[in-house]
Formats: C-alpha cells, sequence, structure tokens
C-alpha cells in the first residue's frame, strides 16, 4: 500500500495564479522528499506574458516564415509552466487535471529529479499551436489535374497575412478516411485571401468539400514535457493533445519509463504535436515505452539515438575539443557531452564504420561556446578530418511493446541504440516507414545499431506508395561499407501494405535472424543488400 503520511494537495497551498501555486507546493517537495503531491481535477490555467508573447509574434510573422530558426535555439528564452526540480522520492497524482496552456511555452519540465512519479495529467492549449480549416468548394485546374481547394479556417483559428501556414499541413477527408501528410507548400499554390479564407492548389482529387485542412506554425519549439538531468522517472496516465514542437524529450538522463501515455488530437480534431510524439537522446540504463498511443503527431512516433561529434580541435594525441553538428541543434538546446568513465567510438563519417573506442578520463563541458574538451585513454589516429565521435556509454537499452501508432507524419519508431525489443505493437497508416533501425549521418544521430529485436507487430498500410512499408534496418550516409548494424532479429511480424512495393529492408547488417513475417506487398517483400550471417 502506497505511503501517504507524507501526502499534500495542491491546494493546500496559495498564489497569484495556478503556476504559483504549483511553484509553491513543487518547493515544499523539494525540501521534503519522499511527499505525494495530489492535485485536484480541474482545469489549471498556465501561462506568462512570455509565452503570450511568444504565440502572438510566431502569428504575426515577426519570426518569419519558419519560426523553429528563432524558437529551436539555446539562448531563446521561454517559459517553464510547471517545472518538477530538484525532487527526489516524490509522486505527482494529477487524475482529471488539465493543464490549458496560454501562448508557446514548455507546459511540464522534470529535472534533477530522481525516483519521481508524474501521472493523470492532461495538456492542451487555449489557442491551438495549429489551424484548422474546412475544404468548402473545389474547382478543377484549366489545363491541369490539380484542384483548387477553398478554404475557410474556423472561428478559433483565424490566421494572418505573414502568419507561417505552409511548412506542415494535413488533409482529411471524412467521408473516404483519407488523409494526406505533406511537407511545405510552394508559395504560388498558396492564396491568402483573409484572416478566415485561403486558397490552396493541390493535385491530388481525394478531398472534396467537406473536408478538413491543418496547418502547423511551426516545426520545433519545446516539448510538452521535458525530462533532463533525471534519473528513475515514470510518466504514467499522461495525455497530450497539442504541442508547438515535440510531446516529450528525454535527454541526459537514465531509466525513464513510459507506462499509457497517449498522444493523440483533442476530440473533433486529427493532429496532436506539431512534430515527434518523443525523442530521447543520451539516455543511459533503460527506457521503456508501453501501452502509449500516438494519432495524428507531425513527425516519428519516437527516436532514440545519441549525437555524433566532430572533432573541431586537437591540443594533443590524447586531448580534443568535440562539438554535435546536428542540423537544428540538439533536442533539449542544451550541451551534449560526455561523462568521466564514458565509451566514445570513433567512426569513419563516410561510412559509418567503427575505428577505434576510446575511455574519456576527463571532460571539459563550455556550453556557451557550444563545445566540451575532452581527454582521452589513448592516442587517437594521426588523421581525424573525415571522422566522428559518438558516446555510446549514453544510449539506453529500448523496451516498446503494447504500443499503438497511426497516421503520423515521418517514420513511426526510431532506433538507434544497442540493445531493442520492439513487439506486440500496431502501426497504422504511418507515413513513412513504420519501424526504423538506422544510423543517419545527415541528422548526426547515432550510433549503429546491435542487437535489435523486432517482433510479434502488426504493421498496415492503406496508401499507394514505392517505398518501405513495415522495417527498415541501414546505415544511412554517404558510402555505406561493411557491416556496422550487428545482430537483428525480425519474426513473426504481420504487414499489410498491398499497394506499397517492400515490406522489410536490411542493409549492412552482420547477424540477421529471419523468421515466419507475414507480408502483403505488390514486389519483393524484403530487400537483403551487403548483409552476412544470415538465417531465414
Amino acid at each position: 500500500m502506497k505511503d501517504i503520511s507524507k501526502a499534500i494537495r495542491l491546494t493546500d497551498f496559495c498564489g497569484k495564479d495556478d503556476s504559483e501555486i504549483f511553484a509553491n507546493a513543487i518547493a515544499y517537495m523539494r525540501a521534503n522528499p519522499g511527499t505525494t503531491l495530489v492535485v485536484e481535477p480541474r482545469v489549471y490555467n498556465i501561462t506568462s506574458e512570455l509565452a503570450r508573447n511568444a504565440q502572438e509574434q510566431v502569428m504575426d510573422g515577426a519570426y518569419g516564415e519558419d519560426p523553429m530558426v528563432v524558437m529551436f535555439k539555446p539562448d531563446y528564452t521561454f517559459t517553464r509552466g510547471i517545472h518538477f526540480d530538484g525532487l527526489k522520492d516524490c509522486r505527482i497524482e494529477a487524475y482529471g487535471a488539465t493543464v490549458m496552456v496560454d501562448g508557446f511555452m514548455e507546459p511540464i519540465s522534470i529535472t534533477n529529479c530522481e525516483n519521481t512519479l508524474v501521472c493523470g495529467f492532461a495538456i492542451d492549449h487555449k489557442r491551438k499551436p495549429y489551424s484548422k480549416a474546412t475544404v468548402t468548394q473545389v474547382e478543377d485546374v484549366p489545363n491541369s489535374s490539380e484542384k483548387k481547394l477553398y478554404l475557410e479556417f474556423d472561428e478559433a483559428h483565424p490566421i494572418k497575412q505573414n502568419t507561417p501556414a505552409r511548412l506542415r499541413y494535413v488533409l482529411f477527408n471524412p467521408a473516404t478516411n483519407a488523409l494526406a501528410w505533406e511537407d511545405y507548400i510552394d508559395e504560388e499554390l498558396y492564396t491568402y485571401i483573409d484572416e478566415r479564407h485561403i486558397i490552396l492548389i493541390k493535385d491530388d482529387g481525394r478531398f472534396d468539400v467537406g473536408s478538413e485542412f491543418y496547418t502547423v506554425h511551426t516545426y520545433h519549439s519545446r516539448p510538452a514535457v521535458l525530462i533532463e538531468y533525471s534519473c528513475n522517472i515514470t510518466l504514467q496516465d499522461i495525455s497530450i493533445h497539442s504541442q508547438p514542437g515535440m510531446g516529450i524529450v528525454g535527454n541526459r538522463s537514465e531509466n525513464i519509463t513510459l507506462n499509457s501515455v497517449n498522444i493523440v488530437p483533442s476530440d473533433g480534431h486529427k493532429i496532436s504535436t506539431n512534430t515527434d510524439a518523443t525523442h530521447f537522446t543520451s539516455i543511459k540504463g533503460k527506457l521503456i515505452i508501453e501501452n502509449y498511443r500516438f494519432v495524428g503527431c507531425g513527425d516519428d512516433f519516437t527516436n532514440v539515438h545519441g549525437y555524433y561529434q566532430k572533432i573541431i580541435e586537437r591540443v594533443s594525441p590524447r586531448i580534443c575539443y568535440i562539438q554535435e553538428k546536428t542540423p537544428d541543434g540538439t533536442h533539449a538546446q542544451t550541451l551534449d557531452y560526455p561523462d568521466v568513465g564514458d565509451v566514445l567510438e570513433l567512426s569513419d563519417f563516410r561510412t559509418l564504420k567503427t575505428i577505434d573506442s576510446f575511455k574519456v578520463v576527463d571532460v571539459e563541458p563550455l556550453p556557451n561556446e557550444w563545445k566540451c574538451k575532452v581527454t582521452l585513454d589513448h592516442d587517437l589516429p594521426d588523421n581525424t578530418k573525415n571522422t566522428v565521435m559518438c558516446d555510446v556509454t549514453r544510449l539506453p537499452e529500448v523496451e516498446i511493446r503494447g504500443c499503438y501508432a497511426a497516421n503520423h507524419y515521418a517514420r513511426g519508431a526510431m532506433i538507434k541504440t544497442r540493445c531493442a525489443i520492439i513487439e506486440q505493437n500496431v502501426f497504422c497508416n504511418i507515413d513513412s516507414t513504420a519501424i526504423v533501425v538506422a544510423s543517419e549521418a545527415s541528422w548526426y544521430e547515432g550510433a549503429n545499431p546491435q542487437n535489435i529485436v523486432i517482433r510479434n507487430n502488426v504493421i498496415t498500410e492503406d496508401r499507394s506508395c514505392d517505398k518501405v512499408a513495415g522495417i527498415s534496418v541501414r546505415i544511412k550516409c554517404d558510402d555505406p561499407k561493411g557491416y556496422p548494424i550487428k545482430n537483428v532479429s525480425i519474426s513473426n511480424n504481420v504487414i499489410h501494405a498491398p499497394r506499397c512495393d517492400h515490406a522489410i529492408e536490411l542493409k549492412n547488417i552482420d547477424g540477421v535472424v529471419l523468421s515466419n513475417n507475414k507480408c502483403t506487398v505488390q514486389n519483393d517483400a524484403v530487400i537483403i543488400k551487403n548483409c552476412t550471417n544470415i538465417k531465414l
């Protein structure tokens, strides 16, 4: 039975607004490890002038056509709504509590916490971070197969002349259940009429009068929930209905469990988060994702990886400065660096083949310069021009089990770690491949996966496409060579994609077990290239 001797209620605390009430309760919990906070059921309005101004600036076009360029930066100032910081052995029980966000912010932050459970919250926005319209008229475009769609935005979601509205969008036809995600609308195909009306040229005849249109106004900004510098964290029975960015981001933490978390649209809507449902970087220990529902997310349902770092300066044969070079910076927008004792793998960036491994004996993070200085246990090669380093100690053991993902953009589960089990999940109409096991040089995300088990999953795809619908295991770099991926087992999966070309793709792997998968596709069910030690 749960120990309630240290239980407190949110109504025990006062403040000028809901944010201050939470801050006062959290301060008490920080001073009293082992406390359980019971949050009474109601709507909690979480806002700040800074958050409201951020949303207003985006909608006015003050941050440009792609606000991520301004908002997704380490020096961007933002609001943390409810900030669980420095808690130890605590529980937060918030069943029936809705965090209603007004503005663009990070609604829930979990930092520097140990052995903490957060459960029950729902997160949504007073004014959605996307806009919704209805197709009111469809016209043929002369001398073209394209259609002209007249769109009327609902009263809750007007846009302005300069509102970024061409980044990523969704069309949904309720009459046929057809749904299509698209990235970027060319300017000549988009006409602004007024704050309630636009015209869109679309080369797809599946969308008629009554179809729904959704467009986001930024890609990444802050996540709905951040977990950082923490260990033994559990999120349970959390629902996220919208966020101008990712749903949950975990970074530089150890042992994270997500159980019965739902990232799904609000009633009457078809999209939830603007980008990834979840994203985990530089995690140690275990990452467990169970009994999840992901629907209508604007990018991968999860991506688990470490960062490839360039050697930007050599001080001596064993001392160098390293820097991550991802196109958008780290996903938490904080510096990634190894700890003393971590193992760094050195790889050829052109092939992603491993060259050597080093133990870190000293490290000096330099966040203001966005780099860190590391001392290694033995000498680097003389030439490190085309090499990268990846902290393979900060790669978690991953379990993804009993989840449901549907109707979202990009990939489903994206795995770049050294031990993972993906089992008993259902993937339905994922825009790209449902399960991807890979390292990706272009995103500077690794490392090369090893010891991956994919079993007893069901993957269905109704749409017609030339992609690999079900499972792809490969390295993605300029010149893939050798067998950098090791020990992959794929068994007892059902992949039903009758209008797609392929079900499974396997490349550059040493050690493949492929058994009892049932695939329905147009062409070759399985593609195997440059693999060794294959058991069918």
